[in-house]
C-alpha cells in the first residue's frame, strides 16, 4: 500500500515537473525572440550586415565577385626577378622593405606582365618568365661603340672607372665600359640585362587609395564578357 502510494506520487510529481519544464521552455522560446523597440534598429542593422557578408561570400565562391585590377589604379607590389635560365637573383624588393608603387596601364611595366596583373585581385601571386625580346630586347653587338677621348681627359677618365663598371652618359643613357684604351672608350650601350630570360614573381599587396569593405581593399569589378 505504501509502495502504491509512493509511485503514485512520483508519477504525479514528474508529470507536473515536464508541465513546468515544457512551460518554462515555451516561455523561454517567446523571451528569446522579444527585442526591445530601444534596441530594434541596431538589430536591423546587424542583421544587413551578416546579410551582405554572406552574399559577398557566395558570389566569391561562385567566382562572380573576382575584382580584377583594372587600369589606372596605383597598385603597391613587391617583386622578386631572377635570371629565367639560371635562377640567379637579380632584384628582390621584400629585401629593402618596401614595396614598389605602379599605375596599372601608364606603361610603367613590360605589356606581358602587366595583362597578366589585370587578370589578378589584391593578394594574388604571379609567377612569369618573359623572354629577351618582350624585355630589355636581345643583345645587339652594334650597341658596343668606342667613343674617341682627348689625351687631356684620358687622365681623368682612368681615375674614374674601371673595366666592367655601369656609366651614366645622360638622365636616360647608361653604358657599360668594355675597354679603356689610349685614346678611346669602349662601351656597350645594351641593358645589362638585354639577352636575358627574366622570370617575374609578382605579390600584389594593395590598391593605393582605394575604399575598403569590412577591411578589404574594395576594387572596380566588371561582369564576365563586358569591357573594362
Amino acid at each position: 500500500m505504501v509502495s502504491s502510494v509512493s509511485l503514485s506520487s512520483a508519477l504525479s510529481i514528474s508529470n507536473t515537473n515536464n508541465k513546468t519544464s515544457s512551460s518554462s521552455s515555451s516561455l523561454h522560446t517567446e523571451r528569446k525572440h522579444i527585442i526591445h523597440p530601444r534596441h530594434q534598429h541596431h538589430h536591423r542593422h546587424r542583421n544587413q550586415l551578416c546579410n551582405q557578408r554572406r552574399h559577398i561570400r557566395r558570389r566569391r565562391k561562385q567566382g562572380v565577385c573576382s575584382a580584377a585590377l583594372t587600369n589606372g589604379q596605383k597598385v603597391a607590389l613587391h617583386y622578386k626577378l631572377t635570371n629565367g635560365e639560371t635562377s640567379e637573383l637579380i632584384d628582390d624588393t621584400s629585401t629593402r622593405g618596401q614595396a614598389v608603387e605602379i599605375t596599372l596601364g601608364s606603361g610603367e611595366l613590360f605589356p606581358k606582365l602587366e595583362a597578366q596583373l589585370l587578370t589578378c585581385e589584391v593578394g594574388s601571386k604571379v609567377k612569369l618568365t618573359l623572354e629577351p625580346e618582350d624585355t630589355y630586347g636581345n643583345f645587339d653587338e652594334k650597341k658596343i661603340q668606342k667613343q674617341p677621348i682627348l689625351p687631356e681627359e684620358m687622365v681623368q677618365v682612368k681615375e674614374q672607372v674601371q673595366p666592367g663598371q655601369v656609366v651614366q652618359l645622360a638622365p636616360n643613357v647608361i653604358a657599360k665600359v668594355v675597354e679603356i684604351g689610349e685614346d678611346s672608350l669602349t662601351l656597350d650601350f645594351n641593358h645589362p640585362l638585354a639577352g636575358l630570360k627574366l622570370t617575374f614573381e609578382v605579390d600584389v599587396i594593395a590598391v593605393k587609395d582605394a575604399p575598403t569593405l569590412f577591411g578589404t581593399p574594395m576594387v572596380k569589378f566588371t561582369p564576365p564578357g563586358q569591357p573594362r
